[in-house]
């Protein structure tokens, strides 16, 4: 660490030892609260989108997975094909 850094991180604990001298072990408690609360926010939001996405795809067309299975062409073209009047050339 560099002399700023550790400057930085020995004023953050001081900082930190006053606000808990200050104000008490209610600062930890209030903080675990925040940080929990924040927790289960971000959860839900992701629980939320993950839903959302399954959700859209669940709605979307599928595509054909057995190509061949439908027959409605292949049956349309077969009936055109027998009814066509051809002339036939001597």
């Amino acid at each position: 660490m560099t002399a700023g850094q550790l400057d930085t991180v020995i004023n953050a604990y001081v900082w930190a030892d006053t606000q808990i001298a200050t104000f008490g072990p209610g600062v930890i408690l209030a903080v675990a609260f925040r940080l929990v609360w924040r927790g289960t926010w971000r959860a839900l939001d992701r629980i939320a989108a993950a839903r959302e996405t399954v959700t859209r795809s669940r709605n979307q067309a599928t595509p054909d997975t057995q190509p061949g299975t439908d027959q409605n062409a292949l049956h349309t073209c077969t009936a055109i094909w027998n009814t066509s009047h051809r002339k036939e050339k001597p």
